[in-house]
């Protein structure tokens, strides 16, 4: 009985900070994956949250008997807010590269080769699925999950529970990764749809000058051949620029987590 008369105050502070950690597990690359499953998910949320309990700061909250529900649920959606940020930006470079890969298999007509991809719970194409699996494996080299807990430990020592607000919501950030994500996208197809656009130019000259020629039967396999070719010598460099982005946005991520101001009290 007074072990649950001591542990009945820490319950409401417990559940924010592992409703802060929750959020990492929608957005953030391979760890919000459906090939995981739930369960593993829900006890790697409690574990972590039981091990930066001690640590966490709490902002002043009124007591729990006070606490109506309108009131418990707009703390809890602000400290989820937390979590989903951060795995949002983190997410950005891996989207922009599966992005770079549809516009490539869409130029050279594997649109149509679909097959099931459990990280996005669905179909995907087959140059989807290779870019993705590049991405994904570049941001574990480069040691993504463990910059994402860094950022996440970083708002529990600037951001105590139940102080994060509207107004801490990083949108230049994010509308800068979007806008980061969609040029690295182009740069990365730029390559693939340069060379068809050329392939496609000569085949209308071969078209016009030998008409008895089935252009349309040599143009698929070209455009494929084409375009396989130069991914694979351009691989190199799209791994350094995948491998650039990745870190920079997670350093960006990394300096708003300790540059978050503190809003100084509860936000209802």
């Amino acid at each position: 009985m007074e072990v649950v008369t001591y542990l009945t105050p820490l319950a409401l502070p417990y559940m924010l900070v592992l409703t802060r950690i929750t959020g990492i597990f929608i957005f953030t690359p391979l760890i919000s994956s459906a090939s995981i499953p739930r369960r593993y998910k829900a006890l790697l949320a409690v574990t972590l949250a039981a091990a930066v309990f001690p640590m966490a700061e709490q902002a002043t909250i009124p007591a729990q008997s006070m606490l109506d529900l309108p009131t418990l649920g707009i703390i809890m959606f602000s400290e989820l807010l937390v979590g989903v940020v951060i795995g949002l930006i983190a997410s950005m470079p891996i989207i922009a590269v599966q992005m770079a890969g549809f516009l490539m298999g869409y130029q050279m007509g594997l649109g149509l080769a679909q097959t099931f991809n459990p990280e996005m719970e669905g179909s995907d194409g087959v140059v989807n699925q290779l870019m993705f699996t590049l991405g994904i494996s570049v941001y574990l080299i480069a040691g993504g999950l463990e910059l994402i807990l860094v950022a996440l430990l970083s708002t529990f020592e600037n951001v105590p529970t139940g102080s994060f607000s509207s107004q801490d919501i990083p949108l230049d950030l994010v509308v800068g990764m979007i806008n980061s994500g969609i040029d690295l996208a182009i740069r990365l197809a730029a390559p693939v749809m340069g060379v068809i656009m050329l392939s496609l130019i000569a085949m209308g000259f071969v078209m016009k000058t030998m008409p008895q020629i089935n252009i349309l039967s040599v143009g698929f396999a070209a455009k494929i051949l084409s375009g396989l070719s130069i991914m694979t010598v351009a691989l190199g460099a799209i791994n350094i620029v995948i491998h650039d982005e990745i870190l920079a946005g997670l350093e960006m991520l990394i300096l708003w987590a300790q540059s978050i101001g503190q809003t100084g009290g509860f936000i209802g």
